[in-house]
């Protein structure tokens, strides 16, 4: 009896499976699975595009997102009503319609939140895709580039060790954000500080200042493309204790050649001061005066600050 009712539940089990195979609904709902693939697919070529010509912002970006989204629910909810029984629980939960909406909103309201700063974030556009931003995220500095956004978060490339940081988007819309490209017109500028020996020639030092930013080609081209023709002027920024502090300005089209201009600039300065002997920067040094040969330097640098004098009293056998 028992091996009988095992037989025919197997036997039932068996039949609603072959059911399930030969049914119109699997290959229905296959084919729609593979429309929505298709889809998804169609929506990433439309959009192609605009990041190959470097024109996706981030409010094309949310709508290629947005629409991927309403794609695969639409069919995924279509695929769901095909299996067998749950075409009356879905109409269930159509007529539960706004109970469920009120649960899941208080259940995922942080998610949700994240989702509307997403949509205020691609409306008003503080920042684009590729833009560098300094933002301050829960007492932490962050600067770096943005990456991604989404429904939930932004991803910004951390400039100091090219990490992926993830910033949910309700943060993202309620800080302070400082935006190096926001402005197309805007180009960056830079303070270049040195400092020389009063024995220097500080006419001299200013005119070579002058003449080394204005040779570099990136400044050149700054000043050509935002039709900048006035004198770059160094300035004499601090008469210190043993040093003549100068500053002047570097300006480019980005920050990031800000950096590497920065660097030529100083390293042409170096080299063109070595071959100077009017110009010297200014360095810690010690003058050592020997006690058999005072007013004379034993040992004697070239300018410097924080420069002392030292006095060796008496001979060399009695200081042994």
């Amino acid at each position: 009896m028992e091996n009988t009712e095992n037989y025919e539940e197997l036997k039932g089990t068996a039949k609603g499976f072959f059911q399930l195979v030969t049914s119109d609904d699997l290959y229905y709902g296959l084919f729609l699975l593979i429309v929505m693939v298709i889809a998804v697919n169609v929506i990433d070529l439309i959009f192609l595009p605009f990041r190959k010509t470097g024109k996706e912002n981030i409010t094309l970006n949310f709508i290629k997102l947005c629409l991927k989204v309403f794609v695969v629910v639409v069919f995924g909810m279509k695929i769901f009503t095909l299996i067998p029984g749950m075409d009356e629980f879905a109409e269930q939960i159509l007529m539960s319609s706004s109970l469920i909406v009120v649960v899941l909103g208080f259940v995922f309201q942080e998610g949700l939140s994240n989702i509307v700063h997403g949509v205020i974030l691609s409306l008003f556009q503080p920042f684009n895709l590729g833009d560098r931003v300094h933002v301050i995220i829960d007492g932490e500095n962050i600067t770096g580039y943005i990456r991604k956004i989404d429904l939930r978060h932004t991803v910004i490339e951390n400039v100091m060790n090219a990490s992926r940081v993830i910033v949910p988007n309700s943060k993202m819309d309620l800080c302070v954000i400082d935006n190096f490209y926001y402005d197309k017109d805007r180009f960056s500028t830079n303070f270049l500080d040195i400092s020389i020996t009063y024995e220097s020639n500080l006419e001299k030092a200013l005119q070579v200042m002058e003449e080394i930013i204005l040779a570099h080609p990136m400044v050149q081209q700054t000043r050509k493309e935002k039709k900048i023709t006035g004198p770059l002027n160094p300035l004499v920024r601090e008469l210190g204790d043993s040093a003549i502090y100068l500053r002047a300005s570097v300006t480019t089209l980005t920050v990031e050649d800000n950096f590497a201009a920065c660097s030529d600039i100083r390293r042409a300065l170096w080299a063109r001061f070595n071959e100077d002997p009017e110009l010297n920067f200014a360095y810690p040094h010690i003058h050592i005066v020997s006690d058999g040969d005072e007013g004379k330097l034993a040992e004697k640098y070239r300018g410097g600050w924080m420069t002392e004098q030292v006095k060796i009293e008496g001979t060399p056998r009695e200081r042994r």
